[in-house]
């Protein structure tokens, strides 16, 4: 978690898909010279809530199959719904702090030393203060937490447009 990382190759956003309308990115990671197979940022957002609602994760996939993943850190850029850290390993002063706006599930507080493993789903987040102001300040912040050179290579998705508005 704690070594830079570069995108393999030149991820796009998925087509809408679902009722929810959502899009997905998922980007292979390097590490110095190698690819880590398996070690994957996933992105997903939805087409009709722009500057809204959108996630990027770190996520490992120990096995072929997509239920073997394992999250190691996720970022919620303004959630529909808030976050509460009612989780029994959250440090005291996280503990039941209930975070309205954008949070970073770091990997130290939802990692399980006595386990060797990080929390299912990652139930402990804080907050991020100051905002990101658009989805480019967006990319500069994920890039940074989680330690990707050059995460600017990831586009922005094509927002629904409102015809209405």
């Amino acid at each position: 978690m704690g070594m830079d990382k570069k995108i393999a190759g030149l991820p796009q956003w998925s087509e809408p898909d679902g009722p929810d309308k959502g899009i997905r990115l998922a980007a292979s990671l390097d590490v110095g010279e190698a690819t880590l197979q398996g070690l994957e940022l996933i992105g997903r957002a939805r087409i009709d809530s722009p500057q809204a609602d959108i996630s990027f994760s770190l996520t490992y996939f120990p096995t072929s199959s997509r239920r073997d993943a394992v999250s190691l850190a996720r970022l919620d850029w303004r959630p529909r719904t808030s976050h509460t850290n009612n989780d029994e390993h959250s440090p005291p002063a996280l503990f039941m702090v209930e975070i309205s706006g954008t949070h970073h599930h770091s990997f130290e507080l939802n990692w399980l030393s006595a386990h060797g493993r990080p929390l299912k789903w990652l139930p402990v987040a804080e907050p991020i203060n100051p905002d990101f102001q658009g989805f480019i300040d967006l990319l500069d912040g994920v890039g940074k937490i989680f330690r990707i050179n050059d995460i600017g290579v990831i586009p922005e998705p094509s927002w629904a447009q409102d015809l209405f508005s």
